[in-house]
């Protein structure tokens, strides 16, 4: 993993001065980093005062072993995680892109552009991916619009089960956006709020009209079980800020049903009731439809826990009875008073015009390349 081995570059962390030591060897590979980790690079800013806010090469990682890039073959915007090779990470990803589970269309997990081996370490390799962002991030405008979300999250992970591997970890900060068909210009990886040259907002669609698609990232947690053996019991791990019950009575269990519970519980503490653990996580008004499917989803006892092919199934049901007009209500964040009358009337006229330009309530978007 990164080491620091020079500390002439007194801006840049250790994490970073082992980005920057790979820059040469990246860009043969066909990979750009930004200006701050190129060789030679100074900063465009006083260090130590507020001109750290409003420059580009100010911005540092989000996470100290994951790099974003551009491709220089076509300025695609991808991450580059460095990952161990014993935690089997790599494998497990690249099992799912291989080109069976590339042509599956209930297969959500990330797809690995290539991986690359570490000059003279054998033990680390570099994945490459696309970039994504957050899943909140823009807001989901209606019903509708998360309703594509937890349908691809729920094929993602009942495709992992399927395949005899439990990801462990799939909490909303394991779960990503390809939002690049909604932006109708490259948005910053760090500060998405602007373009990545910096020049000023990145402006986008809304997801009913350039609907983006979800993947279930960060595979370091997983595990692929034989399915010629009996599954073993695994000891359950706090995974986005909760810890299942098999985990607080420190019991293994079958880590398929304690995917489930992490996956109801990213549902109800986002949408149905907030997180009480982040303040910036209020919740969403209108989706009282999956409270039953969730409650059982989270229930303590994990043979209890339904699996995520009875999830699928059952929220199937449950969304094929919903009304079109459900589907493309607003999505109200519990924590909004002031404004929402005005947002109302504007979701009115917006709504028509999405249903004029023949928009399904429920996103579909196109399959990737």
């Amino acid at each position: 993993m990164p080491q620091a081995t020079t500390t002439n570059l007194y801006a840049l962390d250790e994490n970073e001065l082992w980005w920057t030591g790979h820059f040469e060897y990246l860009k043969e590979r066909g990979y750009m980093m930004r200006p701050r980790y190129r060789p030679g690079w100074q900063p465009s800013y006083r260090p130590g005062t507020l001109d750290v806010l409003f420059a580009e090469d100010a911005q540092t990682l989000p996470h100290p072993y994951i790099m974003d890039a551009l491709r220089m073959s076509d300025s695609y915007m991808v991450a580059l995680k460095l990952v161990k090779v014993s935690t089997g990470e790599d494998a497990i990803a690249t099992f799912f892109s291989n080109e069976e589970h590339n042509t599956n269309p209930r297969n959500h997990c990330i797809r690995v552009l290539e991986v690359l081996p570490v000059p003279g370490i054998d033990d680390e390799k570099i994945i490459v991916m696309p970039w994504l962002r957050k899943i909140m991030d823009p807001r989901f405008r209606t019903i509708g619009e998360a309703v594509h979300f937890f349908r691809e999250m729920i094929e993602g992970l009942q495709c992992m089960h399927q395949n005899n591997v439990a990801h462990r970890d799939c909490a909303r900060n394991n779960l990503g956006m390809d939002a690049n068909s909604m932006f109708t210009r490259e948005y910053h990886p760090i500060v998405p709020k602007k373009r990545y040259n910096w020049t000023g907002r990145a402006l986008h669609h809304s997801r009913t009209r350039r609907p983006p698609r979800y993947y279930l990232i960060d595979f370091g947690q997983s595990r692929m079980y034989d399915p010629l053996q009996p599954r073993p019991s695994e000891y359950a791990l706090k995974s986005g800020g909760h810890t299942p019950p098999e985990g607080d009575a420190d019991t293994p269990c079958d880590p398929f049903a304690t995917d489930v519970y992490i996956l109801g519980t990213m549902i109800r503490a986002s949408f149905l009731d907030g997180d009480p653990n982040a303040s910036h996580r209020p919740g969403v008004d209108g989706f009282e439809f999956l409270r039953p499917l969730v409650n059982d989803m989270i229930a303590d006892d994990p043979t209890k826990r339904p699996t995520m092919d009875e999830v699928a199934s059952r929220f199937s049901d449950i969304v094929g009875k919903l009304h079109w007009w459900k589907l493309r209500s607003r999505a109200v964040q519990k924590d909004e008073f002031l404004s929402t009358p005005f947002r109302t009337v504007y979701h009115i006229f917006w709504t028509a015009s999405m249903m004029l330009l023949l928009k399904p309530a429920i996103p579909s978007p196109k399959p990737p390349q």
